[in-house]
Parts: structure tokens; C-alpha cells; sequence
């Protein structure tokens, strides 16, 4: 009986997060309309600002081009990376491998110098997992310069 309750609120709560991230059914139009168009609100303000306002969830912020050889990184720059909803990934994988992931690419009033070690495993900007929240409170304390927007029609 315990293990019934146990997946019947396990099958709720995902149920309710489904429905929480398929309210937006055109990412373009979303991007353009509700982002884009508030850019210059965002502008000189922390990037949690624009984190809590999202309602399409980040997959990734596309640290690939910070890593070096080098005990600290430099870079004004952070990619906000999206995915379409599962139609177009299916459509991507099987049949346009074109199709661009949705992209905002954020940059910095001041330039960052970001230690090595934050993006090892278990670090704070741990390089091997996704967007976790240490990543969302680490890159939502810096002040956005400007924001441009990519992947999209």
C-alpha cells in the first residue's frame, strides 16, 4: 500500500512539471516576443532577473569555450542553451540535422575571472552536468550588458 501511495505521488508531481514546461507552444515566437522585446529591462540589472522570468527550461549554458589550459578563466560571455519541444529534437535527430538549438547568448558588463577548479566534477560550475541551481545563483549575480538571441527563426 505504501509503495501504490509512493508512485501515485511520484506520477503526480511529474505530471505537474510536464504541464508546467509545455505551456510554451512556439519557442520562436516566445523568444522573440516575451524576451527579446523586455531586452532592454534586463539590460544593467542581475541576470536573475531573466532566469526567474524564463518559462522554458535551460538545458545547458555551453561552457565548452571557457575551458583552456590556463588556473582561471576569463570571459564576459554566457550561452543559455534551450531545446525545441520534442517534436523538433525528433525531427532534428532523424531527418534536419540543421535544425539549431535554441540559444541566448548573455554578456557581461565586467569580464569574469572564473577559477579552473569550479568547473571540475562536483565544483560549483561542475563541467560534466547540465544547469543545475549553483549554476543558475553563480551566473545570476552578474550584470547583463546585453543579450542576443540565436536558433531561432
Amino acid at each position: 500500500m505504501k509503495n501504490i501511495f509512493i508512485i501515485v505521488l511520484l506520477i503526480g508531481f511529474y505530471s505537474i512539471k510536464a504541464q508546467a514546461q509545455t505551456t510554451i507552444t512556439d519557442t520562436s515566437a516566445y523568444f522573440n516576443d516575451s524576451i527579446m522585446q523586455k531586452k532592454n529591462y534586463y539590460i544593467g540589472k542581475p541576470l536573475i532577473l531573466l532566469l526567474k522570468d524564463l518559462r522554458i527550461e535551460i538545458v545547458d549554458n555551453n561552457e565548452y569555450g571557457m575551458l583552456g589550459y590556463t588556473d582561471t578563466f576569463y570571459t564576459k560571455i554566457s550561452r543559455l542553451c534551450f531545446y525545441y519541444p520534442l517534436s523538433k529534437i525528433v525531427e532534428r535527430v532523424f531527418f534536419n540535422h540543421n535544425i539549431i538549438t535554441p540559444t541566448l547568448t548573455i554578456t557581461f558588463q565586467d569580464t569574469l575571472a572564473i577559477p579552473r577548479h569550479y568547473f571540475n566534477r562536483g565544483g560549483l560550475l561542475d563541467y560534466y552536468k547540465g544547469w543545475t541551481r549553483s549554476k543558475r545563483n553563480y551566473w545570476g549575480q552578474f550584470i547583463v550588458a546585453d543579450i542576443r538571441l540565436s536558433g531561432v527563426k
